[in-house]
């Protein structure tokens, strides 16, 4: 779970917290030039606030409420956790319910939603999950991180989240991936995907292809904290730029159609393996002309091919074949990634 919860992207706005200033501290009772702003620019505004401060506007004014109404939702349901009082644990019935009303109370568009302390089971079995997935492709949501926690690990993701057709970025973990026999495939899918994050996904070759089959302008893609699901990743994408195996194992990985990939990052191979001979993964690279950085490659643990040539671990440099001059090679720090 720290390993994943590390590689998420960052909330939309810093944690609330601190001390805030009295009403009376810097002049509460000078004049209002916030409110003679245009309706576009509060919204803006209000689009940056925590969801429970946002929602606090619409109690100054009519006016206020339409910019509430109208603004830009960013959800992180941290921020709508319910403790249990005296138990010291946390009301997942109740943020459930709370994470549903601001979904459903919204009305306007949905720019952000983080989900990453919410029982996902629990609403599975309520019903409101798929519930959450049509009302984000309803509102047109770009940035969505869903975590299944706690557990059971490998909860169903339901095929809904294919509907997303607005989503710029995705991170999803512990999740079972939608079988996707029978489903909508194409570039119409995921038009506007650049960047996805597969944390602890169980998601086999099929549902790999079928993603990126779906994602015509992807960018980035990482997988984070997987073993052997798929068994076999195959790249096949004219617009990826940089892929990321994290603390990650797979049987092999073939580049096989990526001429804009100019980043393949293997980094932190899953500390329960043997570093001996017993498992390796196949390193394949293919129709890959543009990449740049290949690293970092394991002695025992990765065999590497490039085109026809496997590169073996017991030969000396000065014995390679020659290797086409796109690629480069980077060993040196965790910055370069």
């Amino acid at each position: 779970m720290r390993v994943v919860l590390t590689c998420l992207p960052a909330p939309p706005y810093p944690a609330a917290g601190g001390s805030r200033p009295s009403p009376g501290a810097h002049g509460g009772g000078a004049e209002d030039r916030i409110s003679r702003l245009p309706d576009a620019v509060l919204a803006d505004i209000v689009s940056h606030l925590p969801a429970k401060d946002a929602a606090r506007t619409a109690a100054l004014s009519r006016r206020w409420r339409r910019v509430w109404a109208s603004a830009p939702l960013v959800l992180d349901h941290s921020d709508l956790l319910r403790a249990l009082p005296g138990a010291g644990g946390f009301d997942w019935l109740g943020t459930t319910d709370a994470v549903s009303r601001a979904i459903g109370a919204h009305r306007g568009p949905i720019r952000c939603v983080r989900l990453t302390c919410c029982s996902m089971a629990l609403a599975a079995r309520l019903g409101v999950l798929e519930y959450w997935l049509r009302r984000l492709a309803e509102s047109g949501a770009e940035d969505l991180v869903l975590v299944n926690r706690p557990m059971p690990e490998f909860l169903p993701l339901p095929p809904d989240v294919l509907r997303i057709a607005s989503v710029r970025t995705l991170y999803l973990a512990y999740w079972s991936f939608p079988d996707t026999a029978g489903l909508p495939c194409g570039p119409a899918v995921f038009p506007r995907l650049r960047e996805i994050g597969l944390c602890s996904v169980a998601i086999h070759a099929r549902g790999f292809d079928h993603l990126l089959a779906c994602s015509p302008v992807l960018q980035k893609l990482a997988i984070v904290a997987s073993l052997f699901v798929p068994s076999h990743v195959r790249i096949r994408s004219r617009s990826l730029q940089c892929l990321v195996l994290w603390r990650s194992l797979t049987n092999e990985l073939a580049v096989v159609v990526a001429p804009c990939l100019q980043r393949l990052i293997l980094w932190q191979e899953y500390p329960c393996m043997p570093d001996s001979d017993v498992f390796y993964t196949r390193v394949r690279i293919g129709y890959a002309t543009g990449l740049k950085v290949l690293g970092y490659l394991e002695p025992g643990v990765h065999q590497l091919q490039i085109g026809g040539t496997v590169i073996e671990v017991s030969l000396s440099p000065s014995f390679l074949p020659p290797i086409r001059s796109y690629m480069t090679y980077h060993y040196p720090s965790v910055t370069s990634i």
